[in-house]
Formats: structure tokens, sequence, C-alpha cells
């Protein structure tokens, strides 16, 4: 009974994946410290469409908001081919907060989109405080808060509440919850949106015999 529960559960979640680029890390629990430069690496889970299909020509952006209002704060790199390339090194930016309320999009040419679980980013002291927020506007407890650049030129774009730009409760939990993350398609959340995953490479795994945060 409760290995049919979690088949129908998976399955349904699996309704708004399309994996194939799984952006994994920053991780889970990933602090950087502004001025530090890091690596942010992704790999192709084996899912079709293949990520070397899809992802020829991506760009990544430093993100901060709620999962369903997502504020853009800066281009980390774009024309990224994922035939040829599976990390960049990237510049952690001072920051306000210090708190675990950034992640990374990802976006292909097509407008799919993949996240990080959210991260944080501390200042020369490294010490982090908590996020302003314990619970997602929707009622998900996944902490969260507007973060923002100092000492740069604020940003005029913000990502809207689109589908292409926001994520259901069940993408954000397995966001959360693992490094690889899920891209949005356009759908209605379902029933099971509140359903944390632990993974969604393991549930894809699980799914297909192979189901987080983008944290």
């Amino acid at each position: 009974m409760n290995l049919t529960r979690f088949t129908l559960i998976a399955l349904s979640s699996c309704y708004y994946v399309q994996a194939n680029m799984a952006p994994n890390y920053p991780e889970p629990g990933t602090i950087w410290k502004s001025g530090q430069s890091y690596e942010i690496t992704w790999f192709n889970d084996k899912q079709s469409p293949s990520m070397e299909k899809n992802w020829r020509k991506f760009k990544i952006d430093f993100m901060t908001g709620d999962n369903n209002s997502q504020k853009f704060l800066k281009n980390v790199a774009r024309d990224l081919d994922a035939t040829t390339v599976k990390s960049f090194n990237w510049t952690a930016p001072e920051v306000e907060p210090h708190a675990a309320v950034y992640f990374l999009m990802f976006t292909n040419e097509k407008g799919q989109n993949a996240w990080t679980t959210r991260f944080g980013i501390t200042g020369s002291d490294g010490k982090l405080v908590k996020p302003e927020h314990a619970v997602q506007p929707d009622g998900a407890k996944i902490p969260w808060g507007v973060g923002k650049l100092v000492g740069e030129p604020a940003a005029n774009t913000t990502s809207t509440t689109t589908a292409s730009y926001s994520m259901n409760s069940a993408m954000a939990s397995a966001a959360e919850n693992n490094a690889a993350v899920v891209i949005a398609v356009s759908s209605e959340p379902s029933s099971s949106s509140n359903i944390i995953m632990p993974s969604i490479a393991i549930a894809s795994t699980f799914l297909v015999g192979t189901i987080y945060s983008m944290l």
C-alpha cells in the first residue's frame, strides 16, 4: 500500500519534470564567502531529451526571492554549451543579507529553466543569519528572503510569476533537498505539490528504471 502510494506521488510529480540538465553545485548547505571564486557544476542525468540536445546555448543568472516571485540580481554566464563545458567558475559577489536566500537559475534557448538549491553567502567574518521568512507565500516550509547586491548597480529585471520563471511546491521542495534540480514546464500545480521528494535524480531513476534546491 505504501509503495503504491509513493509510486503515484512520484508519477504525479514527474509530470512537472523534464530531467536532463541537473545542476549539482551549489548543493544543500553550501555557504560561499564574498570575493572568493567557486566552481558551479552540473551534469546530464541521461534522461530524454539529452542535455546536449537542449542545452547547447544557455545562461546562468544569480537570483533571490520566493519561488513564485524570483528576482534577478546579476548574470553569471551566458552562451554556455553543455556539449563542451560542465562547470563555470564565478566569484561570489558582495550581498545583503548574509543568508541562504540566493540561488542560480539556468535558462536555455527554449526558455526551459533549472534551479539550484538556495545557498548562503557571507561577508569576510563568515557569519550567516537566518532567512527572513521560514515559509513560502504558498505555505511551503522552505525558508527564503530577498537579497541584494552591495556596491553594484541595482538590477532592473525581475523574473515574473509566469510558469517559465516559477516553481510549484514539489519542484521547490526537491530543489531544496537535493542538488539536482528541476526544469519547469507550463502546468498548473497538482494536489501532490506539497510532497517533498528526496532527490529528483533518484526519483527519475525510480520511475524509469534510473523520480532540490535550486536551493
